[in-house]
């Protein structure tokens, strides 16, 4: 292999692991929009997604809704997160709505479909200063 096709070949390798939204930033990006929050125990991840201004993390755990979002608003509590409004609908579904320091929380609890367990979601705002330009 020729030196020219070389850098060729470790060039492209290095730009492909630090392209604007790839899985790392994805990561890293999530992590800084949901710190200081805590997971439900036993959840495990089904996707993260994340733009310029906000994260989501999806989880799912074998335990009920219900038991799920009482978890929630006592250990949100217990974080210094201010629960603002907790909702719940005829389906099932349990939106909370949490704050720390006027920074925002928005977490929906929906019953799996076909079977025993809850979904949910967590979203919350990327600091403005961790956005690489």
């Amino acid at each position: 292999m020729t030196r020219a096709a070389l850098l060729v070949l470790v060039s492209a390798a290095v730009l492909a692991c630090d392209r604007p939204g790839g899985p790392e930033q994805t990561r890293r990006l999530t992590g800084q929009a949901l710190q200081g929050t805590l997971a439900y125990p036993r959840s495990s991840i089904v996707s993260m997604s994340a733009g310029e201004e906000a994260a989501q993390l999806v989880m799912t755990s074998p335990d009920s809704v219900t038991v799920v979002a009482k978890w929630f608003v006592r250990a949100l509590g217990m974080n210094n997160w201010e629960v603002k409004r907790t909702i719940s609908d005829r389906n099932g579904t349990v939106t909370i709505y949490a704050e720390q320091n006027k920074r925002p929380l928005w977490l929906t609890l929906r019953p799996n479909a076909g079977g025993p367990g809850t979904t949910y979601t967590m979203i919350g705002v990327i600091p403005k200063d961790s956005v690489k330009p």
